[in-house]
């Protein structure tokens, strides 16, 4: 059985405007939902997001994460009319094995030139171990019923469809700065089945068209 407390919560002046933030804990897990009105209720624009600490802090080019938080901020900032709920994961390093194996995986990728799912499997780890259960008490402590999910990622919302909640999926899709974020995508399109095919063929193809080389995955 979970072990919830009391979230705390306050306003936080951010570069996004005024985000409420609250701290729950779940099964001694801590994890952040940021809100940006103070009562939101029924229907949601919600994003699940892992903790990229490679990416959002020191701007990492091996993945698109940080984009993806950007780029959900600015909705909630520019929408208020509209509710938003970010809810971070914070012991979801490396879709889950954590920094330490994470960084051992990047390591591996450098060495032998594997993707990001390969490296998992070297090591010994399966391509994804996140648990999204938490994200249902927060979601239902907020009386969240109806979502509206930005995620390419099909995984999250059958997750959320098993736990009775209405979902239509927004995908985000920001082109890559690199040719490292780029091969990420494209691994998560091959392996994790991401819902952002037909977009990386269209980047992949424009670049094969211009260079006259196929990019190396």
């Amino acid at each position: 059985m979970e072990k919830i407390e009391k979230p705390i919560s306050t306003k936080v002046p951010t570069q996004y405007g005024e985000l409420w933030f609250y701290a729950f804990k779940i099964d001694d897990q801590e994890i952040v939902a940021i809100i940006n009105k103070k009562n939101i209720k029924k229907t949601a624009n919600v994003r699940l997001h892992s903790c990229c600490f490679t990416s959002e802090i020191f701007g990492s080019l091996k993945c698109d994460c940080a984009l993806q938080l950007e780029y959900f901020m600015s909705l909630m900032s520019k929408n208020r009319d509209q509710n938003y709920l970010l809810i971070y994961f914070l012991n979801h390093e490396g879709r889950g094995i954590g920094l330490f194996n994470k960084l051992k995986a990047y390591e591996v990728q450098r060495k032998l030139g594997l993707d990001t799912y390969q490296a998992n499997e070297y090591l010994g780890f399966p391509h994804d171990v996140r648990d999204y259960s938490p994200s249902v008490k927060i979601l239902r402590y907020f009386g969240i019923e109806e979502i509206i999910l930005h995620s390419n990622n099909p995984d999250k919302a059958n997750f959320l469809i098993k736990n009775g909640f209405v979902v239509r999926i927004k995908k985000i899709f920001i082109k890559p700065h690199s040719k490292h974020a780029l091969n990420y995508l494209i691994a998560k399109v091959e392996k994790g089945n991401h819902l952002i095919k037909s977009e990386i063929d269209a980047l992949t193809n424009n670049k094969n068209n211009e260079s006259g080389k196929k990019i190396l995955i």
